[in-house]
């Protein structure tokens, strides 16, 4: 029995050093990492993962370590990742990171966030503008080449992505599924959850009846499992017009919670960007002026 137990402290241990290396990984992945660490590669790919992930966060705790995952949410395959459960901070989770290259991510994905029409994405040449702009003290000026390495560089590693034409800057999933509690101290106000899975939503339409957002696999699931009429989730009316955020898309602007209950259609307050927050995890070291 103990080198039973030694054997199995040894898989774990080298499942464990997988995820870390993935950095963030398909639950498809996750399956055959496990298939193979286990060396179960004979048994079916629904085998249920969820005890193996439970025995990793139990076992991982103390190294304050989860697995944790998020929804890709117009495809809806579900990412993994190994996160820091103290990572409130982006400098905490990505240290692998120069510190020029932290006050990079941490402008970016602030940009992206708070982008003023509500879509969470950045166009490339704006992405390339705001990482250049930089305190030269601590980063100085990088040029356009090195700009982009970077910016590819993050997204390798999942804190950003691009869209599929490859003209926005977006979130990546790392930063979803780790920045949470980020998000949720400093920028509560931008924070849109998906009325249905309720995950946090950077893409999608949003019901302008009650506001609430919803996921486009999300959206494509209940037209498809109600004759392709598109029903809120929230409040139950027919969604004729479905109002698009995300890349590219006309745009949702994020508005203070207290008139959230109050605005409705194209009000002149959606053109309203909520700043009740922001100031709290205002990025450290940052050139941007605010004005």
């Amino acid at each position: 029995m103990a080198m039973a137990m030694d054997d199995t402290a040894h898989e774990q241990q080298m499942l464990v050093q997988w995820c870390m290396a993935a950095q963030v990984f398909t639950e498809s992945e996750f399956r055959q990492a496990i298939q193979r660490t286990y060396c179960t590669e004979e048994e079916e790919d629904t085998e249920e993962i969820q005890p193996v992930i439970e025995q990793i966060n139990s076992s991982m705790s103390a190294f304050s370590l989860e697995l944790r995952s998020c929804m890709d949410q117009t495809s809806g395959i579900r990412n993994w990742a190994l996160v820091n459960t103290n990572a409130d901070t982006i400098s905490t989770g990505a240290t692998p990171y120069t510190a020029s290259e932290l006050v990079t991510l941490k402008t970016l994905v602030e940009g992206v966030f708070t982008e003023k029409m509500g879509n969470y994405s950045l166009s490339l040449h704006e992405a390339l503008r705001m990482a250049t702009k930089r305190n030269g003290t601590v980063a100085g000026t990088l040029t356009r080449a090195e700009t982009e390495s970077l910016i590819r560089k993050f997204c390798a590693d999942g804190w950003l992505a691009t869209d599929p034409d490859g003209g926005y800057v977006v979130l990546g999933a790392r930063s979803i599924i780790e920045l949470q509690s980020f998000f949720n101290v400093g920028f509560a106000d931008y924070i849109r959850l998906c009325s249905l899975c309720k995950e946090m939503a950077t893409s999608g339409i949003m019901c302008m009846e009650c506001m609430e957002a919803v996921h486009p696999y999300c959206a494509n699931r209940l037209a498809s499992a109600s004759g392709n009429q598109l029903t809120c989730p929230a409040c139950n009316k027919h969604i004729e017009q479905p109002r698009k955020f995300g890349p590219g898309e006309r745009g949702i602007p994020h508005i203070v919670e207290s008139v959230a209950g109050s605005v409705r259609g194209d009000s002149v307050g959606l053109d309203e960007p909520a700043t009740q927050s922001i100031k709290k995890l205002r990025i450290e070291d940052s050139s941007d002026d605010e004005e």
